[in-house]
């Protein structure tokens, strides 16, 4: 009776506890916009902005533009400016480069099998080879493919 008692006690407390009033997160302090504030002069940068898109190295960052280098120094409007991204090609290549490895190393350990249906977990002479080639080739796609997507880029700000 007791543990009945303890048991729909504790259940009582835990619904008290789950109905107070949650407070909502809070955004962090400031802007998206002081982030790009914070970035170093010189940092390597993609805008996104209503005209077009550039990459260049800012160069300074104020709270209504930003300016950067390309060539030329570039000034931007932060009204107009739609995104902007640091490029991580070194870190998308790499996650490439994996990806495609191993893909590549498990389709070339599955073609290296002979007409034998039971050869795939079998012995199999070129297999071996099969797989460190196409396992080379998947990484080296891989690689090409992550570095000139860039898909593992940094984005600093974003209109809201």
């Amino acid at each position: 009776m007791r543990t009945i008692l303890f048991t729909i006690l504790l259940v009582a407390a835990s619904f008290a506890n789950a109905q107070q009033a949650v407070q909502p997160a809070q955004p962090p302090s400031g802007s998206n916009w002081q982030h790009v504030q914070a970035l170093p002069i010189g940092a390597s940068i993609n805008v996104k902005a209503r005209t077009g898109h550039l990459s260049c190295a800012l160069k300074n960052v104020d709270a209504d533009s930003l300016t950067c280098v390309h060539g030329k120094d570039t000034v931007f409007q932060r009204t107009d400016i739609q995104k902007i991204t640091i490029p991580r090609r070194g870190r998308s290549a790499l996650i490439g480069t994996a990806i495609g490895g191993g893909a590549g190393a498990v389709t070339g350990f599955a073609l290296a099998t002979d007409n034998n249906p039971d050869a795939f977990f079998g012995k199999n002479a070129f297999r071996g080879a099969a797989t460190a080639i196409m396992g080379i080739l998947g990484a080296g796609i891989g690689a090409a493919t992550g570095g000139l997507t860039d898909f593992a880029h940094s984005t600093v700000y974003k209109t809201p």
